[in-house]
């Protein structure tokens, strides 16, 4: 992990574990996040249930509203109940 995100995770105290993707956007890639235009992350939300099995994708486009985090909690709750 670099030290700037080391360092933003110490600050959020955050416990897990964070991903660069520099230089070579293969992680964008594969989650189908990627601008390759201006080579970083469409701002997307994932869900990831306990398996590891991402249950919820958005992507954000440019200029649309982010999701509410009421929305996110409504669907983390649809994902528990199975």
């Amino acid at each position: 992990m670099g030290f700037s995100q080391k360092a933003f995770a110490d600050f959020l105290k955050l416990n897990f574990p964070l991903l660069s993707d520099f230089p070579d956007l293969k992680a964008m890639q594969a989650y189908g996040v990627l601008n390759a235009e201006r080579r970083l992350a469409n701002r997307t939300y994932f869900i990831v249930d306990k398996q590891g099995v991402i249950r919820y994708k958005k992507i954000v486009g440019r200029g649309e509203p982010l999701v509410p985090n009421d929305a996110l909690i409504e669907e983390v709750k649809k994902i528990n109940k199975g």
